[in-house]
């Protein structure tokens, strides 16, 4: 399928067409991820590749993306993993996730359970913002970003995690990065954890 591996030792059974490495182990897939992990096992027959290691995987863009275990579907260029989960892109944001799915092909991450904390300057108003968004799901493309279910806040954090002085809770929340503008709908602002005003639609800058 045109991916690269390369072990200090590995096993082949013929019958089953199952590659096992042992120990460290690197492999770069045929769209350019390359991964490094342990005990990878290659199922010829049923297509995937995996490990229950942890795993480092770098994108062509830079993203580092760090998980627990993975399986990598072969034929649909498609990485699954489940556990704790953290990416930094090449902006030094940061993801956390608890299941996760990139598609290689197109070039997008569907993740649930998300935490996203913005540390790109550019997106600050001042150096004590502390721009997050936590949703239930979140989908990451080149051009957008949609978070479902999103609580999303600038402020600063408050001891004892105690609620943010405002954030917009949104049953979606679309970053559109070409617009540079961050769209709602159905988004409800809360003051103090308390509800101020709903609004079936609202945009801002990013």
């Amino acid at each position: 399928n045109g991916n690269t591996f390369s072990a200090a030792k590995a096993r082949y059974d013929n019958n089953n067409k199952i590659f096992k490495s042992f120990g460290q182990s690197n492999f770069q897939t045929v769209e350019g991820y390359k991964i490094e992990t342990s005990n990878i096992v290659i199922d010829n027959k049923n297509t995937f590749i995996s490990s229950n290691d942890k795993t480092f995987v770098q994108d062509k863009e830079g993203n580092k993306i760090y998980l627990e275990n993975f399986e990598y579907f072969k034929k649909k260029h498609i990485f699954k993993s489940i556990g704790s989960i953290k990416i930094i892109d090449k902006f030094d944001n940061s993801y956390n996730f608890t299941q996760i799915y990139i598609d290689e092909k197109k070039k997008e991450i569907i993740g649930s359970d998300a935490k996203l904390y913005i540390n790109n300057n550019d997106f600050k108003l001042n150096k004590d913002n502390k721009p997050r968004v936590f949703a239930n799901t979140i989908n990451v493309k080149d051009s957008q970003s949609t978070f479902i279910k999103s609580n999303f806040t600038m402020c600063n954090y408050r001891k004892n995690d105690k609620c943010p002085p405002w954030s917009i809770l949104a049953k979606e929340m679309l970053h559109d990065k070409k617009k540079k503008t961050i769209y709602y709908k159905n988004a409800v602002v809360k003051v103090y954890d308390i509800p101020i005003i709903y609004l079936p639609k609202l945009s801002h800058p990013d």
